[in-house]
């Protein structure tokens, strides 16, 4: 009996270890897949609802009708579908095909002040807040 509880407690133990130092984040849904790993967010699907924490990455969105926030900064984001929504606080370059897809951003590291941006499709918008 004493070595049964011990050994729960161990896998408890080491099931919590693993998770608490996961550098990477990925979540599987009916709605597409999600992931991070502090240097590069990724969200593919439709429909998704989701805040970040970035310095200095990258955001990749694709798919539809998704909305993310991201507190920080990020070299690049790239989006493609229609209907994304990106909000970021600050952004160097950015990449979007498809139709109707907006990225929000308070400030650029760029001499200009405003992004480098590349847009093909139709109504795509880069818009400072």
């Amino acid at each position: 009996m004493k070595s049964i509880k011990t050994a729960g407690i161990l896998a408890i133990l080491l099931l919590g270890t693993g998770t608490a130092f996961s550098q990477s984040r990925k979540t599987e849904s009916t709605k597409g897949v999600e992931q991070s790993n502090g240097k590069i967010i990724q969200v593919d699907g439709v429909g998704h609802t989701l805040n970040y924490t970035l310095n200095g990455g990258n955001v990749e969105v694709s798919g539809g009708d998704n909305t993310v926030t991201v507190k920080g900064s990020a070299r690049k984001v790239s989006v493609s579908g229609t209907g994304n929504k990106i909000y970021i606080d600050k952004v160097d370059n950015v990449t979007i095909e498809g139709g109707n897809n907006t990225v929000y951003y308070r400030s650029s590291g760029t001499k200009s002040g405003k992004p480098n941006t590349s847009l093909t499709g139709v109504e795509n918008k880069v818009v400072k807040q």
